[in-house]
């Protein structure tokens, strides 16, 4: 069961976030002791479970993902979402306003430093 769940995972990692001129994608930071435990754990639950159910397409799941992450202050993780929500086809005027829709939510200093990143990313 789990490997159904990790191997419908690593398809959702694939499409959000795919090789770009055969660069490997970099490696989480996770102790040895736990790493393949919680990457394994990770990716079923998270990209299997969550982003692959039905019912949101991945283009919304990745604009409130975008949100989470910039009420959280979380800005190593959104900028690889924003990558990931323009890669599934979502625009940079979609991703702006989510970020200032959640400003009222979050706070407009997590929306600064959200925008900030956004803008780092459409420029690269």
């Amino acid at each position: 069961m789990i490997d159904e769940r990790f191997e419908a995972g690593m398809n959702v990692i694939n499409e959000l976030f795919p090789p770009t001129d055969g660069q490997e994608k970099p490696q989480p930071p996770y102790p040895e002791e736990i790493a393949a435990d919680f990457a394994k754990f990770s990716v079923s639950t998270v990209m299997g479970d969550i982003w692959g159910r039905e019912g949101l397409d991945k283009s919304k799941r990745a604009l409130i993902t975008i949100g989470a992450l910039t009420v959280m202050d979380k800005p190593q993780q959104l900028k690889s979402y924003i990558e990931a929500a323009l890669t599934l086809g979502v625009s940079r005027s979609e991703i702006s306003e989510a970020i200032m829709h959640v400003s009222m939510y979050g706070g407009v200093p997590s929306a600064i430093q959200a925008l900030a990143v956004a803008k780092e990313v459409f420029e690269s």
